[in-house]
């Protein structure tokens, strides 16, 4: 398993302005000189107004710096298994455009969400177009994920459903743990679609602040100066990983190595703090609870 940044943790940079200003285009060198990763995943919304160049110069600007972009997600949710044509053929034709952004971009894959309520027939209208896709996606070597969400791919089951009738090597999942907390049983619902994943996107809420170790806060006490503050940043300092405030993190990671998942693990921080610093965190409470979760 690697490590990618979805930069949507981090959209707090990119509202910098003067010398601290951070660019789209800027986004592959901050990840790997700030976080120390390899890869990023980004979504269409940061793209808007850009045309070839500016992807191509994205890309560019990652493969110098050593940070190359993974997948580009569209987080607008289409109605693919929609009964009017109209409706249908606009969501193809949207994602084909992603794909052909994705290609510049020199990612490996697509992510996409599919709304609508679920049933036969929008099943398969969903799966009829969702074939169109893939074609382009095949022609340019692009995986096509599904994120699931509420409606046609609300249930992990209905998910593999739909994945197996799609067919094809380059059509997978990309679940989400936050996701995967709400239905009630995570692990389930990742051991059944991690199998078909790409990318899982390790979304966290929040972090527990560490408690100060008492005993040498009590040793700080009888000592004046640099000692003192030695001291005191000693008591505040915790070896220990960092807690997760909403669901319990490692059996989901659990979830995912009990079925041999060997893909990229995105990190998506959610809280309201500072992004750059929820992505350490997140990153090392994974690798804790990857190191927990180790028979």
């Amino acid at each position: 398993m690697m490590f990618s940044l979805n930069v949507n943790s981090i959209r707090d940079v990119l509202k910098r302005r003067g010398k601290r200003a951070v660019a789209v285009v800027d986004l592959p060198r901050y990840t790997k000189e700030h976080l120390d990763l390899r890869a990023l995943n980004l979504s269409t919304d940061l793209l808007k107004g850009m045309g070839k160049s500016d992807l191509e110069r994205i890309r560019d600007t990652g493969d110098k710096c050593g940070c190359t972009c993974l997948m580009l997600a569209e987080l607008t949710p289409f109605a693919i298994g929609d009964s009017k044509s109209s409706v249908g053929d606009a969501a193809v034709e949207r994602m084909k455009r992603v794909i052909t952004a994705a290609n510049l971009l020199g990612c490996n894959s697509v992510s996409m969400r599919i709304k609508g309520k679920d049933s036969e027939q929008a099943f398969d209208y969903a799966v009829d177009r969702m074939k169109q896709i893939l074609e382009m996606g095949d022609k340019v070597d692009m995986n096509v994920l599904i994120s699931p969400m509420d409606g046609l791919t609300g249930d992990a089951d209905r998910v593999t459903e739909l994945v197996k009738a799609i067919g094809g090597f380059r059509i997978g999942t990309n679940p989400d743990f936050a996701t995967a907390a709400a239905t009630g049983d995570p692990v389930a619902y990742l051991r059944k679609l991690t199998p078909y994943a790409a990318v899982v996107n390790a979304s966290t809420q929040g972090f527990e602040e560490p408690e100060p170790d008492d005993s040498l806060l009590e040793k700080a006490e009888g000592l004046t100066g640099l000692d003192a503050l030695a001291a005191e940043l000693e008591a505040m300092s915790d070896d220990e990983p960092p807690v997760h405030k909403g669901y319990d993190l490692n059996p989901l990671v659990g979830a995912i190595k009990a079925v041999g998942f060997d893909g990229t693990i995105s990190l998506d921080y959610q809280g309201k703090d500072d992004g750059t610093l929820g992505v350490m965190q997140t990153r090392e409470a994974i690798e804790a609870a990857i190191v927990a979760t180790t028979v």
